[in-house]
């Protein structure tokens, strides 16, 4: 059993055992000459005066209370806080009906006017952490999806860089400097693919990562393919200085670069041109569409993704065009 569950069971025991005591009290002081239940409830929970005292100071104690840690020490100090709430919202009650009603004070009526109220309150007190516990409860079980899913992208983008076509053309080019004896280019190209992997697994914990450091990797990236297409690509950035600080999910933006190496044909013949810039609070991702022959073998995975964390995670969505000239996506900056 979870620690609010046992704690929402703990209040609600409480609060019915206090509801037990005081119909106990109640029906002492109705049999010495107090009030009736029905009109004692009708003085207090009826009069369109002392019902929105009543309630508004009931609720906005046990919502004070919710908030604060002052009272979280142990069970009984919990408990204490919560009677307390409930005799100060109903001797106020209680004043103000023994006034409209005109009985005198500390008398069989009065008490009986005031554990009507302390029953009433005790209810709307129990509804109050009802509420509380239901919402807290949904909070954390959307929490829980979000970082599932979160998990789950992480690990689907850790997989696709660790993709054998990747590994192989990556450890092919290695094996080609090798051979040539471009040591000098070999070892920049290791430190490229080491901080790669470093970064992915860096950013395993984290929701968003700034602009700034997103274009760090993309630049680490796109060196490592430029040592496979050479200058059959050309990447554009045009960046606002403000806009580096801003937030974006992880790996977004290298999704959608290689997404565009992945479709298109890069070639002497077939340039390969990569524009990123920002505008309007979004980062936009453009390249030129020169489609392969034999079409990628991808079900728009990294775009579905893609959508589904912006959406869990900021509750935003991404922009997708496609114009037969220009594939452009746009990612909204967080």
């Amino acid at each position: 059993m979870s620690k609010e569950l046992r704690r929402l069971l703990a209040v609600i025991i409480s609060i019915l055992l206090l509801r037990i005591g005081l119909v106990r009290i109640y029906r002492y002081f109705e049999e010495i000459g107090g009030f009736e239940l029905f009109f004692s409830f009708r003085s207090i929970f009826l009069d369109p005066l002392i019902l929105p005292v009543t309630l508004s100071l009931t609720l906005f104690l046990g919502y004070a209370l919710s908030k604060t840690k002052v009272f979280d020490t142990n069970l009984a100090t919990k408990l204490f806080a919560r009677f307390v709430i409930v005799l100060l919202s109903s001797v106020v009650a209680t004043f103000a009906a023994s006034s409209q009603v005109g009985c005198q004070t500390f008398t069989a009526e009065w008490y009986s006017l005031l554990f009507t109220a302390a029953l009433g309150n005790t209810i709307i007190l129990l509804i109050l952490y009802l509420w509380l516990w239901f919402r807290n409860s949904r909070t954390q079980m959307s929490k829980v999806i979000a970082k599932n899913k979160r998990t789950q992208y992480q690990y689907a983008q850790l997989k696709r860089q660790l993709d054998p076509h990747f590994l192989f053309n990556s450890l092919s080019i290695l094996d080609y400097l090798v051979q040539e004896k471009q040591t000098e280019r070999a070892s920049d190209y290791i430190k490229k693919l080491a901080n790669i992997y470093r970064y992915l697994l860096k950013q395993e914990d984290y929701v968003t990562v700034e602009l700034g450091k997103e274009m760090d990797f993309v630049h680490l990236y796109t060196g490592v393919m430029r040592e496979r297409f050479l200058d059959s690509f050309e990447i554009d950035i045009t960046l606002d200085e403000a806009d580096l600080n801003k937030k974006i999910i992880p790996c977004a933006l290298q999704v959608l670069v290689e997404n565009a190496f992945k479709h298109n044909a890069v070639g002497p013949n077939n340039k390969l041109l990569i524009e990123i810039f920002s505008e309007n609070n979004q980062i936009v991702v453009r390249n030129n569409i020169h489609l392969k022959h034999t079409p990628a073998d991808s079900m728009g995975v990294g775009l579905k993704n893609l959508r589904e964390q912006y959406n869990i995670l900021a509750g935003k969505n991404i922009e997708v065009v496609n114009d037969n000239k220009y594939f452009t996506v746009k990612l909204p900056l967080l």
